[in-house]
């Protein structure tokens, strides 16, 4: 049976998916929009869908990862295989992109990252998804030694504030952090549920303890400065001699001449 499967992996992707669900109905509607998940993620590629008018899914090709068998899971029309170092999409192309759990399995998280970069349009949005360390995940890390491939146990962790380093070294800006999954990482039915009152803390996707993180952030480019009427005026009039009223006098101050 593979990990997903399981309650704690079911548990997990059911926490991930509502987090998702509710940051994308805080954003508006977009054009296009990329989601770099396994196939078993098929709920999350759900919610956006209705959320873009052209939604597509690239699952990673690698077979590392928390993919492993898809089984049932229903595949969607635009899901491509690729490698997320490289996407296969023209730059500036997406309005909006999410990364579910890929930087834990990759060898070049920043150029995972680098790349989404490329392909964001400009003031679009870049949603992460990874396993914190600072969480009874990372210590439940600490006792798997020889963890199954399509498990988080395989992976490594980031924290939160590293990611946000990450993405600011690529030139894009933090916007916000939710985190998620306060519950032990016991794969035990009885556990999850008994422990599920550990959800309804007050403010807790505010506290960096959760077992995953959720780093959203956006794409700013620099626009040009458009003059204001006035401005305008003043710059096209002409002094006597042909000269224009703005001159580097007036901007740099009189040149002094040795």
């Amino acid at each position: 049976m593979a990990w997903h499967d399981g309650p704690l992996g079911r548990s997990l992707m059911e926490a991930e998916t509502d987090l998702l669900r509710r940051m994308l109905a805080d954003l508006p509607p977009v054009q296009d929009a990329l989601a770099i998940a396994p196939q078993v993620y098929a709920p999350i590629y759900d919610h956006l869908r209705r959320r873009s008018r052209r939604p597509n899914l690239l699952v990673p090709a690698s077979g590392e990862g928390l993919g492993g068998d898809p089984g049932t899971t229903p595949r969607p029309d635009t899901l491509v295989w690729g490698i997320p170092e490289a996407l296969p999409y023209p730059s500036g192309r997406m309005d909006l992109l999410v990364l579910v759990h890929p930087l834990e399995f990759s060898r070049s998280p920043y150029q995972i990252l680098a790349e989404a970069e490329r392909v964001l349009a400009s003031n679009g949005r870049l949603i992460v998804l990874v396993f914190n360390p600072l969480s009874l995940f990372g210590v439940a890390r600490s006792f798997h030694r020889w963890p199954h491939p399509n498990s988080p146990w395989a992976g490594r962790f980031y924290p939160g504030f590293m990611v946000r380093r990450m993405l600011e070294s690529t030139g894009l800006v933090h916007e916000r952090s939710r985190y998620l999954f306060y519950r032990p990482p016991v794969d035990r039915e009885a556990v999850l549920r008994a422990t599920r009152v550990l959800e309804q803390l007050p403010k807790r996707q505010r506290l960096p303890l959760g077992g995953v993180a959720c780093i959203q952030a956006r794409k700013e480019e620099a626009g040009l400065t458009l003059l204001g009427p006035a401005f305008r005026e003043e710059l096209n009039q002409v002094r006597p001699g042909g000269l224009p009223a703005y001159t580097l006098e007036r901007m740099h101050g009189p040149r002094r001449y040795r």
